[in-house]
């Protein structure tokens, strides 16, 4: 519900929804959810990553599908993503995709993700039909 509220182009977040796609991914294998908490012992960071096939190479691909690091915890969110490239490579992944918000702090992942090693690829484009 936080990563939803901190971009305006993230609408209708439905907690039952993500409970049940996420129950269903883990269940089978296919996705994963890394976390950490503060010290008050609620969650200050999470990242959920799913595997699947490539569409047209079929080269397995982990996909992470959020990212959201609670104000005041900045900065500890890469052992998440340290977790998460682990689990990609344990599941035979050759590849990871990762995405950010244009929204949210596109500067500073962009450097983030520079010198994890990443370089862009595609960006993504939306128009909400009336």
């Amino acid at each position: 519900t936080e990563f939803y509220a901190s971009s305006k182009h993230l609408k209708s977040f439905s907690l039952a929804r993500f409970c049940d796609l996420w129950t269903v991914l883990i269940e089978n294998g296919k996705g994963v959810i890394f976390y950490f908490d503060g010290p008050d012992g609620d969650w200050a960071g999470m990242l959920g990553g799913m595997f699947y096939g490539d569409i047209y190479s079929g080269v397995l691909t982990a996909s992470e599908m959020f990212w959201y690091v609670r104000d005041g915890f900045r900065g500890e969110g890469l052992r998440l993503y340290r977790s998460f490239e682990q689990w990609a490579r344990e599941q035979g992944c050759t590849e990871i995709r990762l995405v950010h918000l244009s929204d949210s702090m596109p500067q500073k992942l962009e450097r983030v993700y520079g010198r994890l090693g990443y370089i862009a690829v595609e960006t993504h484009y939306s128009k909400e039909l009336t």
